[in-house]
């Protein structure tokens, strides 16, 4: 399949922009060619034009998509380079030969409109309304996909321009051959029909698998044979699958029933490491309809419109569970009112909500302690290492949410001119998403210092860090039972206490004002000098997390009482 790439890239568009103006280009040639009787340079600038396509199809999907939408598609394409066919065989040869050109022409753009055809049918019946992974389906299976070149668009029009111009080499042959002609026109004919035949036979296949129904059957088999006691449900996009993630190991070490429930294909297509069982669906009507027992604990990290599909099922007890607390606004969303209880970390949670007075009652809020930090040690790295962690721009505009784009690079340029500390850079997996600036700045750090590699787990990250920078998101909380100096940018101007009291959670931090004040009185605590922040880290994590050592246990207590739960 074509390979993506992002077109948000200039470099790119340049290069896609070149490659439309080049097969543009050859057409021309070829038409020119064709006028003026040349055969030879009629055919190298088709062939030239097989080449140009399959590198645009490569470069883009985006921009391949937009091509088809403004309708110049596989058929049409095809039918520009049957054209100087066409007009050389007019200008070259008798009346006989110019109708059979005409005829394989016309056949061969009808044979790509019925491969198009055949191609969306056939697209459109393997689309299930659900898949999964790791569940046992028992003998149910999708026929196999016919060759790439064949269910690739693209490949296969490559292929038909190829074949014109074997149909071209022959029908326009110095030989003057009618029979020659007819022969090549012929063969010709034969493999431009072949993909018609594979994808039709290819679809006579699905229609007897009868796949919807016996998909329906093998996955409420299936389901009601796993009955499982709790879902991880979730609705976004694959840049945001850490949401996902940072809940696997928990709920893996719960014992008991799970089972994940995803909406989009793309998502599912990137959660490949984990081995608890995935049922996957972008239609609300089968999610409202695969089978559960009689009672489910159904956990949301993330909020999305789609969730009320599950929500709004009777068999359901439903717990926002979030992807991490801290102080952002969006910690506290009303839409967690949807929710039959609201699970937050520790007692700073609570007061978040109580405070924000979005309609979450106060019963409805559970503190579960953080299960991702159970057995975070506080034994210092070997490497003295100061960890920068920003997160992302967010989806307001509010300039400061991330200290990227504001003292970031300062940050990163006063570390490494520094030779008694290793510098790493972990960015928010959606950093740079919204705002070009802080793409920017991203760009210029990783060309500093590079970045933590993205499968690297948080607490591995954290373990490894002497002391953390970081802006008000669940990373610092999660620093907190390692109990080393952390820091957080106060690019508002705010002052230490103004700023401890918008972010509580910032009450053991060093707050490093814009000009980047205190920044080397927090190296100097990680490196284990003055640490004035030591004796405040300990209540901070009591009431921001609770007890590390028990967050395990309190998840799984309040799964089993969400279980039992009336």
């Amino acid at each position: 399949m074509p390979r993506a790439v992002s077109l948000r890239d200039r470099d790119e568009r340049r290069l896609a922009i070149a490659l439309v103006a080049s097969f543009a280009a050859t057409i021309a040639v070829a038409i020119g060619a064709a006028a003026v009787r040349s055969t030879w340079g009629t055919f190298v600038a088709l062939a030239a034009s097989v080449v140009v396509e399959l590198m645009l199809s490569r470069r883009s999907n985006a921009l391949a998509a937009a091509v088809q939408w403004a309708g110049a598609g596989p058929p049409a394409r095809t039918a520009l380079r049957l054209f100087p066919v066409v007009l050389l065989a007019g200008r070259e040869f008798r009346p006989a030969v110019v109708i059979g050109t005409t005829a394989f022409a016309v056949v061969v753009v009808a044979t790509s409109m019925a491969a198009e055809a055949l191609r969306s049918v056939i697209a459109r019946m393997r689309r299930l309304p659900l898949v999964s992974r790791n569940l046992d389906l028992g003998d149910f299976a999708v026929p196999e996909l016919p060759p790439a070149w064949l269910t690739d668009s693209a490949d296969a029009d490559a292929g038909s321009a190829a074949i014109a111009a074997l149909g071209l080499a022959l029908a326009v042959s110095k030989s003057h051959s009618t029979g020659l002609a007819a022969f090549g026109l012929a063969v010709a004919f034969a493999v431009a029909a072949s993909p018609v035949t594979v994808l039709g036979l290819h679809l006579s296949a699905l229609m007897r698998a009868k796949l919807r129904a016996r998909l329906t059957e093998a996955a409420t088999t299936a389901l009601e044979t796993l009955a499982p006691e709790v879902l991880l449900y979730f609705d976004a996009t694959p840049e945001e699958l850490y949401q996902v993630r940072m809940w696997l190991d928990p709920i893996g070490r719960l014992g008991r029933s799970a089972a994940i429930v995803l909406r989009s294909y793309e998502v599912f297509d990137a959660l490949t490491d984990t081995t608890l069982p995935i049922v996957c669906s972008p239609y609300n009507g089968t999610i409202a309809s695969i089978p559960l027992p009689s009672r489910v604990v159904v956990l949301f990290p993330t909020h999305s419109g789609n969730n009320l599909s599950m929500l709004r099922r009777p068999e359901t007890r439903s717990a926002f569970i979030g992807h991490g607390d801290s102080d952002k606004p969006d910690s506290v969303n009303p839409f967690a009112r949807v929710y039959d209880e609201v699970w937050v970390a520790g007692a700073l949670g609570r007061r978040r909500y109580e405070e924000a007075g979005v309609g979450v009652a106060d019963g409805a809020i559970v503190e579960v302690g953080r299960p991702q930090v159970e057995g975070a040690s506080r034994r210092p790295p070997k490497e003295p290492t100061i960890v920068y962690a920003p997160t992302w721009e967010g989806w307001g505009d509010d300039p400061h949410h991330s200290s990227l784009g504001q003292v970031g690079l300062q940050i990163i340029e006063r570390l490494v001119d520094r030779s008694d500390v290793r510098v790493r850079y972990r960015p928010h997996p959606l950093t740079g998403r919204r705002d070009p600036r802080l793409r920017a700045a991203h760009r210029r750090i990783v060309a500093l210092v590079g970045q933590v590699p993205p499968d690297e787990p948080l607490a591995t990250t954290l373990a490894g860090a002497s002391g953390l920078i970081g802006d008000v998101s669940s990373v610092i909380n999660e620093f907190l039972p390692y109990d080393r100096p952390y820091a957080v940018p106060d690019t508002r101007g705010l002052g230490s206490a103004g700023f401890v009291a918008r972010f509580p959670s910032a009450a053991a931090a060093f707050v490093i004002g814009p000009d980047l004040d205190r920044l080397d009185a927090f190296v100097a605590a990680a490196l284990g000098g003055p640490d004035p922040t030591s004796t405040i880290r300990g209540d901070l994590l009591e009431v921001a997390l609770g007890d590390p050592s028990t967050g395990q246990q309190r998840f799984a207590d309040a799964v089993g009482r969400l279980l039992r739960a009336p």
